[in-house]
Protein backbone atom coordinates (compact mmCIF):
# COMPACT_ATOMS: atom_id res chain seq x y z
CA UNK A 1 0.00 0.00 0.00
CA UNK A 2 2.79 2.43 0.94
CA UNK A 3 4.79 1.53 -2.17
CA UNK A 4 1.76 2.08 -4.42
CA UNK A 5 1.03 5.36 -2.63
CA UNK A 6 4.59 6.59 -3.20
CA UNK A 7 4.70 5.54 -6.87
CA UNK A 8 1.44 7.22 -7.81
CA UNK A 9 2.30 10.16 -5.59
CA UNK A 10 5.51 10.69 -7.56
CA UNK A 11 3.59 10.48 -10.84
CA UNK A 12 1.12 13.04 -9.51
CA UNK A 13 3.91 15.40 -8.47
CA UNK A 14 5.46 15.19 -11.96
CA UNK A 15 2.09 15.90 -13.58
CA UNK A 16 1.47 18.83 -11.22
CA UNK A 17 4.92 20.27 -11.94
CA UNK A 18 4.25 20.09 -15.67
CA UNK A 19 0.88 21.85 -15.33
CA UNK A 20 2.44 24.59 -13.18
CA UNK A 21 5.29 25.04 -15.63
CA UNK A 22 3.04 25.33 -18.69
CA UNK A 23 0.40 27.33 -16.83
CA UNK A 24 -2.05 29.42 -18.84
CA UNK A 25 -5.17 27.72 -20.16
CA UNK A 26 -3.88 24.26 -19.18
CA UNK A 27 -3.72 25.24 -15.51
CA UNK A 28 -7.18 26.85 -15.63
CA UNK A 29 -8.73 23.81 -17.31
CA UNK A 30 -6.99 21.44 -14.88
CA UNK A 31 -8.43 23.34 -11.91
CA UNK A 32 -11.95 23.21 -13.37
CA UNK A 33 -11.62 19.47 -14.05
CA UNK A 34 -10.51 18.90 -10.46
CA UNK A 35 -13.46 20.98 -9.27
CA UNK A 36 -16.05 18.99 -11.24
CA UNK A 37 -14.60 15.63 -10.21
CA UNK A 38 -14.43 16.73 -6.58
CA UNK A 39 -18.04 17.89 -6.67
CA UNK A 40 -19.10 14.58 -8.22
CA UNK A 41 -17.34 12.72 -5.41
CA UNK A 42 -19.05 14.80 -2.73
CA UNK A 43 -22.49 14.51 -4.31
CA UNK A 44 -22.09 10.76 -4.89
CA UNK A 45 -21.07 10.24 -1.26
CA UNK A 46 -24.24 11.90 0.01
CA UNK A 47 -26.31 9.96 -2.51
CA UNK A 48 -25.07 6.76 -0.86
CA UNK A 49 -26.60 8.12 2.36
CA UNK A 50 -29.96 8.52 0.62
CA UNK A 51 -29.83 12.25 -0.15
CA UNK A 52 -30.45 13.73 -3.59
CA UNK A 53 -28.35 16.85 -4.24
CA UNK A 54 -29.22 18.50 -7.55
CA UNK A 55 -25.95 17.70 -9.29
CA UNK A 56 -26.61 19.27 -12.68
CA UNK A 57 -27.40 22.60 -10.98
CA UNK A 58 -24.17 22.50 -8.99
CA UNK A 59 -22.03 21.62 -12.02
CA UNK A 60 -23.67 24.28 -14.19
CA UNK A 61 -23.31 26.99 -11.55
CA UNK A 62 -19.65 26.25 -10.85
CA UNK A 63 -18.76 26.11 -14.56
CA UNK A 64 -20.39 29.51 -15.12
CA UNK A 65 -18.71 30.88 -11.99
CA UNK A 66 -15.22 29.94 -13.19
CA UNK A 67 -15.93 31.21 -16.72
CA UNK A 68 -17.07 34.61 -15.49
CA UNK A 69 -14.22 34.78 -12.97
CA UNK A 70 -11.55 34.15 -15.60
CA UNK A 71 -13.17 36.46 -18.15
CA UNK A 72 -13.76 39.45 -15.88
CA UNK A 73 -10.41 38.97 -14.10
CA UNK A 74 -8.68 39.23 -17.46
CA UNK A 75 -10.55 42.44 -18.28
CA UNK A 76 -9.85 43.87 -14.81
CA UNK A 77 -6.11 43.17 -15.11
CA UNK A 78 -6.01 45.08 -18.41
CA UNK A 79 -7.38 48.09 -16.54
CA UNK A 80 -5.34 47.64 -13.35
CA UNK A 81 -2.54 45.05 -13.21
CA UNK A 82 -2.86 44.77 -9.40
CA UNK A 83 -6.41 43.37 -9.62
CA UNK A 84 -6.49 39.58 -9.48
CA UNK A 85 -10.00 38.69 -8.43
CA UNK A 86 -13.19 38.57 -10.42
CA UNK A 87 -15.17 41.76 -9.71
CA UNK A 88 -18.49 39.92 -9.88
CA UNK A 89 -17.53 36.78 -7.93
CA UNK A 90 -19.46 37.69 -4.80
CA UNK A 91 -22.58 38.74 -6.69
CA UNK A 92 -22.60 35.49 -8.66
CA UNK A 93 -22.03 33.46 -5.49
CA UNK A 94 -24.95 35.14 -3.76
CA UNK A 95 -27.25 34.73 -6.76
CA UNK A 96 -26.36 31.02 -7.12
CA UNK A 97 -27.03 30.29 -3.45
CA UNK A 98 -30.40 32.05 -3.59
CA UNK A 99 -31.37 29.98 -6.64
CA UNK A 100 -30.33 26.78 -4.87
CA UNK A 101 -32.34 27.73 -1.79
CA UNK A 102 -35.42 28.40 -3.94
CA UNK A 103 -35.30 25.04 -5.73
CA UNK A 104 -37.73 23.27 -3.33
CA UNK A 105 -40.31 25.93 -4.17
CA UNK A 106 -40.29 25.11 -7.88
CA UNK A 107 -39.40 21.40 -7.79
CA UNK A 108 -41.45 19.30 -5.38
CA UNK A 109 -39.01 16.39 -5.42
CA UNK A 110 -36.19 18.63 -4.14
CA UNK A 111 -36.05 18.75 -0.35
CA UNK A 112 -34.39 21.54 1.66
CA UNK A 113 -31.59 19.16 2.69
CA UNK A 114 -30.97 18.46 -1.01
CA UNK A 115 -30.64 22.21 -1.63
CA UNK A 116 -28.23 22.52 1.29
CA UNK A 117 -26.05 19.69 -0.01
CA UNK A 118 -26.11 21.18 -3.51
CA UNK A 119 -24.79 24.42 -2.00
CA UNK A 120 -22.17 22.49 -0.05
CA UNK A 121 -20.75 20.88 -3.19
CA UNK A 122 -20.87 24.20 -5.01
CA UNK A 123 -18.89 25.94 -2.27
CA UNK A 124 -16.73 22.99 -1.13
CA UNK A 125 -14.91 21.94 -3.23
CA UNK A 126 -16.46 24.09 -6.00
CA UNK A 127 -15.47 27.59 -4.97
CA UNK A 128 -12.58 26.83 -2.62
CA UNK A 129 -10.50 25.64 -5.59
CA UNK A 130 -10.66 29.22 -6.91
CA UNK A 131 -7.81 30.00 -4.51
CA UNK A 132 -5.50 27.90 -6.69
CA UNK A 133 -6.07 30.47 -9.44
CA UNK A 134 -5.71 33.40 -7.05
CA UNK A 135 -2.45 32.04 -5.60
CA UNK A 136 -1.01 31.44 -9.05
CA UNK A 137 -1.99 34.83 -10.44
CA UNK A 138 -1.23 37.03 -7.43
CA UNK A 139 1.33 39.83 -7.66
CA UNK A 140 4.35 37.83 -6.47
CA UNK A 141 6.35 36.32 -9.36
CA UNK A 142 5.53 33.00 -11.00
CA UNK A 143 4.09 30.21 -8.89
CA UNK A 144 5.81 31.46 -5.72
CA UNK A 145 2.95 31.32 -3.22
CA UNK A 146 1.26 28.32 -4.79
CA UNK A 147 4.46 26.26 -4.55
CA UNK A 148 4.91 27.25 -0.91
CA UNK A 149 1.31 26.29 -0.15
CA UNK A 150 1.70 22.91 -1.85
CA UNK A 151 4.89 22.08 0.03
CA UNK A 152 3.47 23.27 3.35
CA UNK A 153 0.35 21.14 2.89
CA UNK A 154 1.82 17.92 1.53
CA UNK A 155 4.76 17.97 3.96
CA UNK A 156 2.24 18.09 6.81
CA UNK A 157 0.61 14.92 5.52
CA UNK A 158 3.95 13.17 5.04
CA UNK A 159 5.45 14.09 8.41
CA UNK A 160 2.20 13.36 10.25
CA UNK A 161 2.02 9.90 8.63
CA UNK A 162 5.56 8.81 9.44
CA UNK A 163 5.69 10.45 12.88
CA UNK A 164 2.41 8.77 13.75
CA UNK A 165 3.72 5.38 12.64
CA UNK A 166 6.95 5.74 14.60
CA UNK A 167 5.84 7.52 17.77
CA UNK A 168 2.05 7.68 17.78
CA UNK A 169 0.02 6.22 20.63
CA UNK A 170 -2.36 8.98 21.78
CA UNK A 171 -5.48 9.06 19.59
CA UNK A 172 -6.33 12.45 18.10
CA UNK A 173 -9.95 12.04 16.93
CA UNK A 174 -10.79 8.32 17.22
CA UNK A 175 -14.48 8.87 16.46
CA UNK A 176 -13.59 10.44 13.10
CA UNK A 177 -10.22 8.98 12.09
CA UNK A 178 -9.04 6.16 14.39
CA UNK A 179 -5.50 6.00 12.97
CA UNK A 180 -4.54 9.64 13.53
CA UNK A 181 -2.52 10.42 16.65
CA UNK A 182 -1.57 13.52 18.64
CA UNK A 183 2.10 12.76 18.07
CA UNK A 184 1.53 12.50 14.33
CA UNK A 185 -0.34 15.81 14.32
CA UNK A 186 2.50 17.57 16.16
CA UNK A 187 5.05 16.01 13.81
CA UNK A 188 3.01 17.19 10.85
CA UNK A 189 2.96 20.80 12.08
CA UNK A 190 6.68 20.87 12.90
CA UNK A 191 7.54 19.21 9.58
CA UNK A 192 5.47 21.77 7.70
CA UNK A 193 7.21 24.66 9.46
CA UNK A 194 10.67 23.29 8.64
CA UNK A 195 9.93 22.36 5.02
CA UNK A 196 8.08 25.63 4.33
CA UNK A 197 11.00 27.66 5.71
CA UNK A 198 13.53 25.79 3.56
CA UNK A 199 11.42 25.96 0.40
CA UNK A 200 10.63 29.63 1.02
CA UNK A 201 14.30 30.59 1.34
CA UNK A 202 15.14 28.64 -1.83
CA UNK A 203 12.32 30.37 -3.73
CA UNK A 204 13.53 33.74 -2.43
CA UNK A 205 16.81 33.06 -4.25
CA UNK A 206 15.18 31.69 -7.41
CA UNK A 207 12.61 34.47 -7.78
CA UNK A 208 14.84 37.20 -6.28
CA UNK A 209 12.33 38.35 -3.68
CA UNK A 210 12.86 39.18 -0.02
CA UNK A 211 10.25 37.54 2.20
CA UNK A 212 11.33 37.18 5.83
CA UNK A 213 11.92 33.76 7.37
CA UNK A 214 9.30 34.38 10.04
CA UNK A 215 6.61 34.56 7.32
CA UNK A 216 7.49 31.04 6.21
CA UNK A 217 7.41 29.79 9.79
CA UNK A 218 3.95 31.27 10.32
CA UNK A 219 2.66 29.95 6.98
CA UNK A 220 4.05 26.51 7.85
CA UNK A 221 2.32 26.64 11.23
CA UNK A 222 -1.02 27.73 9.76
CA UNK A 223 -0.89 25.13 7.00
CA UNK A 224 0.25 22.43 9.42
CA UNK A 225 -2.80 23.00 11.60
CA UNK A 226 -5.42 23.73 8.93
CA UNK A 227 -4.21 20.93 6.67
CA UNK A 228 -5.08 18.41 9.37
CA UNK A 229 -8.38 20.11 10.19
CA UNK A 230 -9.30 19.88 6.50
CA UNK A 231 -8.36 16.20 6.46
CA UNK A 232 -10.47 15.46 9.54
CA UNK A 233 -13.40 17.50 8.20
CA UNK A 234 -13.56 15.37 5.06
CA UNK A 235 -13.06 12.21 7.14
CA UNK A 236 -16.15 13.23 9.11
CA UNK A 237 -18.12 13.42 5.85
CA UNK A 238 -16.86 10.00 4.77
CA UNK A 239 -17.76 8.48 8.13
CA UNK A 240 -21.25 10.00 7.95
CA UNK A 241 -21.75 8.65 4.43
CA UNK A 242 -20.33 5.23 5.30
CA UNK A 243 -17.50 5.22 2.74
CA UNK A 244 -13.74 4.65 3.05
CA UNK A 245 -12.63 6.80 0.10
CA UNK A 246 -14.35 9.29 -2.18
CA UNK A 247 -13.09 7.48 -5.27
CA UNK A 248 -10.43 5.29 -6.84
CA UNK A 249 -9.08 7.75 -9.39
CA UNK A 250 -5.70 7.98 -7.63
CA UNK A 251 -4.46 4.48 -6.66
CA UNK A 252 -3.16 4.46 -3.12
CA UNK A 253 -4.69 7.86 -2.44
CA UNK A 254 -8.40 7.50 -3.22
CA UNK A 255 -10.27 10.22 -5.07
CA UNK A 256 -9.63 13.90 -5.75
CA UNK A 257 -11.24 14.87 -2.44
CA UNK A 258 -9.10 12.37 -0.53
CA UNK A 259 -5.96 14.01 -1.94
CA UNK A 260 -7.03 17.67 -2.04
CA UNK A 261 -9.05 17.89 1.19
CA UNK A 262 -6.23 19.63 3.06
CA UNK A 263 -5.46 22.03 0.19
CA UNK A 264 -9.02 23.31 0.24
CA UNK A 265 -8.32 24.62 3.75
CA UNK A 266 -4.72 25.78 3.30
CA UNK A 267 -5.04 27.61 -0.03
CA UNK A 268 -7.61 30.13 1.27
CA UNK A 269 -5.59 30.88 4.42
CA UNK A 270 -2.34 31.31 2.45
CA UNK A 271 -4.04 33.73 0.08
CA UNK A 272 -5.53 35.68 3.00
CA UNK A 273 -2.12 35.76 4.69
CA UNK A 274 -0.60 37.15 1.51
CA UNK A 275 -3.29 39.84 1.20
CA UNK A 276 -2.90 40.94 4.84
CA UNK A 277 0.86 40.69 5.41
CA UNK A 278 2.68 40.45 2.07
CA UNK A 279 0.69 42.38 -0.55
Amino acid sequence: MLKERMIYGAIGVCGLALVLYIGGWLFNVAVLVFVLIGMHEIYSAFQKKGHRPVQWAGYTAVAIFYAQHLYFSMIARHVNASIHGGPYDFLFLLAAILVFLAMPVFARDVKPIDSALTIMGFVYPGLTFIFALLLKHQTMPGNYLLIITLFATFSTDTFAYFTGRLLGHSKLCPEISPNKTVEGAVGGVLGSMVVTSIVGLVLNTIYKVDVGLYHFVVIGLLCGVLSQIGDLSVSAVKRYCGIKDFGRMLPGHGGIMDRCDSLLFTMPVCYMYYMVFLA
